[in-house]
């Protein structure tokens, strides 16, 4: 089990205390300006140093320095114990062993914040270290990011410098995130776990290996009531134990009857039952079914007018199921939902010390950042009110279209600003739900990049970001094009006032005519200005979404030209562009176009089927 507690229940709060400290300390220099050669044609002075008996997580954090400094430089950097180490040689000491700390006396790592990292130059001598769990790790991928310039694009992409002469400044960077729970649901993210690492995200659906520090680990994740009393099991004999719905107890898009003595003392059983099954869990998440449906009955609406919110029976409920909960496992939290009828909070309860509420951002617009604007004003309300009462409170925020992850979703201005106000109101766990079905959708993977480094530290320069990965990820000749896409398709977004949430069907809210035809000349500029083959696939890729709106929206382009007798966008043969575009889907592998939980293999038929019956009305006129 991962646990990030300095006595069980108080830790999460207690890390957030010591990430305030630290933050101001991220990429400070020593006032020496004495730089460090690394290595110079190929060799170097240096050897790699691990303590006599590393963790599984400081041999991998070695292994990574040694592999990456090597492509770097062409030097053989060696691996020792510290007990190896007999001639005077230049160090680089990886993790906490006697080493470190003699050189640092003044820093413990057992008390670092939670993933918390120390980089610092002592003489000739680099000292990596971090919290126990995986900060170490992330000490290493920091220095060879910011000291050796090394970047990590996606899973399988990346930039790797070629130094002949390696020179690194004196450095003295301790840093603790304010996040201590991290997770960018990206395909990409999800599908490797050297990546997910390298991203410095930890949540339960990276799956990370335990040489790269393990995650966060849930039991149920979400909606849960079902799973623990499964009503095809105690509906027929306890109808009383579900909801009470306009005068008819039922359990179909319904919730329990939270506050129902009997139903609770065997949710509690079952509860426990569930976690003696699975002892290494982190969290077990206690909380309302995807739905409406909450229980009418007296004494549960009772309450509800009591605490002003639907929340008021279900935190009273989470709280006696989490007080049974710490008696027998005093290290796992119990996460609920603020979610839909719950979001809002309740008036005199408070959540335990144990609970963490995760506040969902589901009905929000996105076109404008969460702490601005009278869109999302009840959000902010809502936010607010549950960062007064609860101490631990995470965020399930939404930043895609899952209705077609094809779509253009013009949002990426916002997430920055909703990390930092996430923050700002106490939140210490997000979860950035994205493209996981699909890598080839709007822009993602610039996408979770960007996401997943403001998760890690929010106080980085969004834009300075955004334009570093166009440069890196796309080239310098195709990336002023690709910003002034970005901008256009903001401001517009801006100067729409949409309300754009993630379950939008289509752009004419937003997206007129002649600014589709002004982006799609900014992509083609991109890729007319770009010779590089490699470069030149990643931008036919990000094609792929304004083609989409063309074919998904070919009657309102054919009505504009109609309507204007001309129009700046030339339509295109129906067919021949459909062919074209289901052709770059496979050549992309493209197998998921919006969330969907069953088999993928209908997903490309179903949207051929789709597009066919947008254009075939058009196609003979």
């Amino acid at each position: 089990m991962i646990t990030f507690y300095l006595n069980a229940i108080p830790k999460i709060k207690k890390a957030v205390f010591f990430c305030l400290f630290f933050t101001s300390l991220l990429f400070t220099s020593c006032s020496v300006s004495k730089n460090l050669t690394l290595s110079n044609d190929g060799i170097t002075k240096y050897v790699i140093v691990i303590p006599d008996s590393p963790t599984i997580v400081e041999t991998t954090a070695a292994s990574e320095l040694k592999e990456h400094l090597e492509q770097i430089t062409g030097a053989e950097f060696v691996v020792l114990h510290e007990s190896e180490v007999k001639s005077p040689h230049r160090l680089l000491i990886v993790g906490n062993s006697k080493l470190a700390r003699t050189l640092l006396p003044g820093v413990d790592a057992d008390k670092l914040p939670y993933d918390g990292i120390v980089i610092e130059t002592i003489g000739d001598n680099i000292v990596l270290l971090g919290h126990p769990v995986r900060g170490t790790l992330y000490a290493v991928n920091t220095f060879l990011e910011e000291a050796a310039g090394v970047r990590w694009w996606t899973s399988t992409e990346s930039f790797i410098p070629k130094i002949n002469k390696m020179k690194v400044p004196k450095l003295q960077i301790n840093y603790g995130p304010r996040l201590i729970y991290r997770e960018a649901f990206y395909k990409d993210a999800l599908s490797d776990t050297k990546f997910a690492a390298r991203m410095k995200c930890n949540g339960d659906f990276s799956k990370i290996e335990s040489k790269y520090g393990e995650y966060h680990k849930f039991q149920y994740f979400v909606h849960s009531f079902y799973p623990i009393l499964p009503p095809q099991i105690y509906f027929d004999k306890h109808p009383e134990w579900y909801s009470l719905v306009d005068g008819k107890r039922v359990n179909q898009s319904a919730q329990l009857c939270l506050t129902n003595k009997d139903m609770r003392k065997e949710f509690i059983k079952n509860t426990l039952e569930t976690l003696r099954s699975h002892p290494d869990m982190d969290f077990i998440s206690i909380s309302q079914n995807d739905c409406y449906g909450a229980c009418q009955c007296d004494v549960c609406q009772a309450i509800v007018k009591e605490e002003g919110s639907e929340s008021g029976p279900l935190i009273r409920f989470v709280n006696a199921v989490a007080e049974e909960i710490e008696k027998e496992f005093p290290e796992i939290w119990v996460e609920t939902l603020a979610y839909q009828y719950t979001r809002k909070a309740p008036l005199s309860v408070k959540p335990r010390k144990n609970v963490v509420i995760r506040l969902c951002t589901i009905e929000c617009s996105f076109s404008q950042p969460l702490g601005e604007g009278e869109q999302n004003k009840t959000l902010r309300e809502d936010i607010e009110s549950w960062s007064k009462i609860a101490d631990n409170l995470f965020v399930w925020n939404y930043v895609t279209n899952f209705v077609s992850y094809m779509l253009p979703h013009p949002n990426l201005h916002t997430l920055a600003p909703d990390i930092r106000f996430f923050i700002k109101n106490n939140t210490i766990g997000l979860f950035e739900q994205g493209d996981y079905y699909c890598d080839a959708g709007d822009f993602v993977k610039m996408r979770n990049w960007v996401i997943s480094r403001l998760m890690w530290n929010p106080e980085l320069d969004e834009n300075k970001l955004i334009d570093e990965f166009f440069v890196g990820y796309y080239g310098e000749k195709a990336a002023p094009y690709l910003r002034q896409y970005w901008d256009l398709l903001t401001q517009s977004a801006k100067d729409s006032d949409v309300y754009l949430r993630c379950y939008m069907q289509h752009t004419a809210d937003w997206l007129s005519v002649p600014v589709y035809a002004e982006a799609s000349s900014l992509l083609k500029q991109a890729l007319d200005a770009t010779e590089d083959e490699t470069f030149r696939n990643r931008l036919r890729r990000e094609e792929i979404p304004m083609k989409f709106v063309l074919l998904s929206e070919f009657d309102r382009f054919k009505a504009y030209e109609e309507e204007n007798g001309s129009s700046p966008v030339t339509l295109p043969d129906p067919e021949k562009a459909l062919t074209e575009f289901m052709s770059l889907m496979k050549e992309f592998n493209v197998t998921m176009i919006r969330e969907d939980f069953s088999p993928n293999a209908h997903h490309i038929q179903m949207l051929e089927q789709l597009l066919r019956s947008k254009i075939s009305t058009n196609t003979n006129d």
